[in-house]
């Protein structure tokens, strides 16, 4: 059969002669053009054989070719194109077709010679590279379906066309080229043979579970419906009404388009009774159908809202494509290409809709990846019709190098009818059966991390080692022989390979079986961050990584002070920094994991720890140079240097951030406010006081603020100031080895005797709370200095204001020595001084 069945009549009353090719070359030649145009292969390829025979004719070979691929006769297309693509009139058209005969008579590795000169030349016609491709695919769909799929010959085919069946009734109806027509033989001119009729067979079920049938003799389905021309391929609702095929006839009216071709339409009719025996009436042509373009093959979907059909209708893709109408108010709506996914520059026609629970439209196309000639393909509708999954083809035995197409199955998928013009058959196009022992498995492959599905993985079976690609949705649909288990085996790039088993020992033939299979990517889990010494990069430092069992990496930080560990997926890992002499570390341990909670991978397993290290020391002698830790620390302006100015508190060493602390702290607690600072244990730069001012030999200790508050004339830690605390508590963890000092501070109001006392039992109060938390009692010192450090002139009888006070009302800590025995300074002592 041809790929389309664009129509004409003849009668045969006209004798053609034959005379010299001299003389009546050019004649002839236009005459049997005539024929071609008038879609009479038959009779134009009389002619251009007459031609041929007395000698060569450049048109003649050309368009002898194109006659013979219109009526399927692949031995003589063969030929002839091999002559044509010789010619220094070829086309680039003549080579896809010459490599399509090729394909189609078995000569598949000689065709992709002339399927790549075709892309050569036509790189934007999809059609060559799909062939291309089908050469080397043909291997796997000759065998991918191996022993799923037993098919059968029926015995109702006639000895001329026969194709198109559809459900109905008890029996089935398809479309057949009726010998017996009385006294006028009408013949379509294309293959020469009678017009189609539409006839039905009765269907006698033998076995239900191996869809065996015995069938009756075939009869006319409906004198009514019959008419002169071509009548075929059908589809029908449950209200029995009826869509159908048809040569553009009505109301006795043949109408023909700017050509004098008559075209196909679709028509409707609304039917009453059953089986052979049902009456047609209230026969319409549909509102898109038209005198130029044919609109053929109607298939309805499964919820009857939609009319799927095939048309070659300006706007298309290539020949025939597939539409869509959609019932609206009564009425089928405007058509909708199919789209570019679905519709090729070849020819997409006779579309069916499977019913029941899982539903796939089914279609043949000669411009998909396939054997040669039209091949039958399915997909999945998604989104309520409106989108398809992927489309793959069935491949053999239902597919072959022929033509097969017409395709329906029933709402088990169990077993079906489809045409094929292939050897072994009655007539040009045969009917054939088919018993499917198989279940459907969808292969859902998706990202174990993000749980989304991968398109475009590739999926491939052991069973056949055939190869299958995802959608959209991630799913990849095989094939699979019941009592069967097969693996599975994804893989896509950036990802790991992964496989799983399914079985489809359990389920009945056409159900469906799930198999979900993660890939993961490969990704490069580490740690990395940046060492700061007060802000600064810190080269030469450095840093640890344990894992779970105890064993330990360590790393140097760069010249940027950075560093970087690689992780193993699902596990945990302590990352810490050792401090250089002279520091100390003000970011704790920190623990990173690649597995959550539950035990699942992270979906980030990149992280970044920053270490902060400060400072123990500060050379402030007149000319000396840096000593063990830098002069100046952090973004504020450093080390207070001019006690003689009360009233700059910018250079009282606070930085904008710790005065508008201060002045929140005053407002909340007035008279009783101890200092601020909180930036010592946070990753950002660290401001610091240093509490001294002179030379202390080669450096002096340096002191840090606490953010404590205390009730009014007490000593006491209260809860507020538990958190804070807490953090010194873990830096001395983190610096095992530090002695360190608790020194509380008082402003000038009040008596000295006084002052010492408070500043005393606020100090001990602080060391009895790290005590009490673990801290080595022989780490800490406990010193009250009462009002004898300030930090500015606010002494006795000077008059300041309630901020520069609350600067003097602090408690600090300083690293004093270390447990080897190492002391960075004396202890201080508190003067004696009278109360006021």
């Amino acid at each position: 059969m041809g790929m389309s069945r664009l129509l004409c009549i003849s009668f045969f009353m006209t004798v053609f002669l034959v005379g010299g090719l001299h003389a009546q070359s050019p004649s002839k030649l236009k005459a049997a053009k005539k024929k071609m145009d008038n879609l009479d292969y038959i009779g134009a390829i009389e002619e251009y054989n007459s031609i041929l025979g007395k000698g060569d004719a450049a048109e003649a070979k050309i368009n002898l070719a194109e006659c013979y691929l219109k009526v399927s006769d692949t031995d003589n297309a063969e030929y002839w194109f091999g002559q044509v693509v010789n010619l220094p009139e070829a086309e680039p058209k003549h080579y896809l077709y010459y490599g399509y005969m090729l394909q189609r008579n078995g000569k598949c590795e000689l065709a992709k010679e002339w399927f790549q000169k075709y892309v050569d030349l036509v790189p934007e016609d999809t059609r060559g590279r799909h062939l291309l491709r089908a050469c080397d695919y043909e291997n796997e769909l000759n065998t991918k379906n191996a022993g799923i799929y037993e098919v059968t010959h029926m015995p109702f085919n006639s000895g001329l066309d026969d194709f198109g069946p559809m459900y109905y009734g008890d029996g089935i109806v398809f479309a057949s080229e009726t010998v017996d027509q009385g006294p006028v033989k009408r013949l379509h001119c294309w293959t020469g043979n009678p017009f189609l009729d539409l006839r039905y067979v009765e269907r006698e079920e033998v076995d239900a579970e191996l869809c065996s049938f015995d069938y009756g003799d075939p009869e006319n389905f409906s004198n009514r419906l019959n008419s002169k021309f071509h009548d075929a391929v059908v589809s029908f609702a449950e209200d029995n009404t009826m869509y159908f095929t048809r040569n553009n006839i009505e109301n006795g009216r043949t109408g023909r388009d700017d050509e004098g071709v008559i075209r196909l339409k679709i028509f409707s009719a609304e039917g009453s009774g059953e089986g052979g025996n049902t009456s047609w009436s209230n026969l319409e042509g549909l509102p898109f159908n038209s005198d130029e373009y044919s609109v053929a093959h109607p298939a309805l979907s499964p919820d009857e809202t939609k009319l799927y059909f095939a048309s070659d209708m300006p706007g298309g893709f290539g020949g025939m494509d597939l539409y869509v109408s959609e019932m609206e108010n009564g009425r089928w709506g405007p058509p909708v290409n199919l789209g570019d996914k679905v519709n090729t520059e070849g020819h997409e026609v006779f579309p069916f809709f499977s019913k029941g629970e899982n539903s796939y439209l089914y279609f043949a196309s000669d411009g998909h990846v396939g054997l040669g000639g039209l091949d039958i393909y399915h997909m999945e509708p998604k989104d309520g019709f409106n989108e398809f999954g992927e489309i793959i083809n069935i491949g053999a035995p239902i597919n072959s190098r022929d033509d097969d197409f017409g395709l329906i199955i029933n709402e088990e998928r169990t077993c079906g009818y489809f045409t094929s013009d292939r050897e072994g058959g009655f007539g040009d196009d045969d009917i054939y059966s088919f018993i499917r022992s198989a279940a459907t498995v969808k292969v859902l492959v998706y990202d174990e991390r993000t749980k989304e599905p991968i398109e475009g993985a590739e999926v491939v079976s052991d069973c056949t080692g055939n190869t299958v690609y995802t959608d959209s949705e991630g799913i990849a649909i095989i094939e699979q022989k019941l009592n069967s288990c097969c693996d599975f085996a994804a893989s896509k790039e950036e990802y790991e390979p992964n496989n799983k088993e399914g079985c489809t020992n359990s389920l009945a033939p056409g159900e469906d079986l799930l198999v979900e299979i993660p890939l993961r990517k490969p990704v490069d889990c580490m740690v990395q961050g940046i060492v700061t010494a007060s802000g600064a990069a810190r080269p030469g430092v450095t840093v640890s990584l344990s894992d779970e069992e105890g064993n330990t990496e360590t790393a140097e930080t760069d010249e940027n002070g950075g560093y970087s560990f690689k992780l193993a997926e699902g596990s945990c890992y302590v990352v810490s920094v050792t401090p250089p002499a002279g520091y100390i570390t003000a970011t704790p341990a920190t623990e990173v994991c690649t597995t959550d909670d539950e035990g699942n991978i992270v979906n980030d397993c990149r992280f970044n720890q920053n270490f902060g290290l400060q400072p123990v020391l500060v050379d402030n002698r007149p000319g000396s140079g840096p000593g063990p830790g830098p002069t100046n620390i952090g973004p504020g302006p450093g080390p207070y240097t001019n006690p003689n100015d009360p009233t700059d508190i910018s250079r009282s060493g606070l930085s904008f951030d710790e005065r508008t602390i201060f002045e929140e702290a005053r407002r909340n607690d007035p008279l009783d406010c101890c200092s601020v600072f909180e930036g010592l244990f946070d990753v950002s730069p660290t401001t610091f006081l240093n509490s001294g001012g002179g030379s202390a030999g080669g450096g002096q200790p340096i002191s840090y603020l606490l953010h404590i508050y205390y009730d009014f004339d007490q000593s006491y830690v209260r809860d507020d100031a538990k958190g804070e605390l807490d953090k010194l508590y873990n830096l001395l963890v983190e610096n095992p080895s530090v002695i360190v000092e608790i020194g509380a501070h008082t402003d000038s109001r009040g008596s000295h005797s006084y002052n010492d006392r408070l500043s005393q039992r606020r100090s001990e109060a602080v060391v009895r709370y790290l005590k009490d938390k673990g801290i080595d009692s022989g780490r800490l010192q406990a010193r009250g200095y009462g009002e004898t450090m300030n930090v500015n002139n606010c002494a006795n009888e000077v008059p300041c204001s309630e901020e520069e006070h609350q600067m003097n009302r602090r408690t600090e800590f300083r690293i004093v020595g270390l447990t080897d025995g190492t002391m960075y300074s004396s202890p201080r002592s508190n003067v004696s001084v009278d109360a006021c």
